[in-house]
């Protein structure tokens, strides 16, 4: 069983109830094949999802450019100095994801691919047992990922969707319209919890 407090000291805009709610969907519908996450930043979602993979002798593969998004960079809303290299002159959050997965010891069951999420979905099998998108929240970027890791989720599988808001006011609006695209296109909404909303493949 989870602890409680397990993961609460890892950064991340996760929210406790969204990671438990990401280590259930794993426990239930990971039993036998892959998870995928797109965007791991520090590994706070990475280390919910993955302590399920450990739990179910499953694995997680966890994808991320590691420069951080466009609100993250230097001299932005949500810059941070300790994920910045001043040597290379760029964010660089792998080191701190990797941290955190040997921290928690769940390096046999998280694999972390640095790169662009188009191109992985390219190279990883299909018939995914959960897909998390949670990486750059423009539109482009959105739609780019529901359109390269929507047809590799197996019949029944889990399409899990984070920072839905309802309106402008909320938060940006592109994990939203990938949501209303995807209620349309064979997937249905089994749950919701806060801004993270869990998807089933009917068909």
């Amino acid at each position: 069983m989870l602890k409680m407090d397990k993961f609460n000291n890892i950064k991340g805009f996760l929210a406790h109830e969204e990671g438990l709610f990401l280590y259930r969907l794993t426990k239930e519908y990971c039993l036998n094949g892959v998870a995928v996450e797109i965007g791991s930043y520090c590994g706070k979602s990475a280390c919910y999802i993955g302590q399920a993979c450990k739990e179910n002798n499953t694995h997680l593969v966890t994808i991320d450019h590691h420069r951080g998004s466009e609100e993250q960079q230097l001299g932005q809303e949500y810059f941070d100095p300790e994920e910045f290299d001043y040597k290379k002159n760029r964010v660089d959050t792998l080191p701190t994801l990797l941290k955190n997965i040997r921290k928690h010891e769940l390096d046999n069951f998280v694999k972390a691919l640095v790169g662009d999420s188009a191109s992985a979905a390219k190279n990883l099998e299909d018939n995914l047992d959960l897909v998390f998108i949670d990486g750059s929240h423009t539109f482009e970027s959105a739609r780019l990922d529901y359109a390269s890791w929507k047809g590799k989720i197996r019949k029944g599988g889990i399409l899990a969707i984070h920072d839905i808001y309802d309106t402008e006011a909320d938060g940006g609006q592109a994990p939203k319209e990938i949501y209303e695209k995807a209620l349309k296109e064979n997937f249905e909404l089994i749950e919701r919890v806060n801004s993270l909303v869990a998807l089933r493949l009917i068909g």
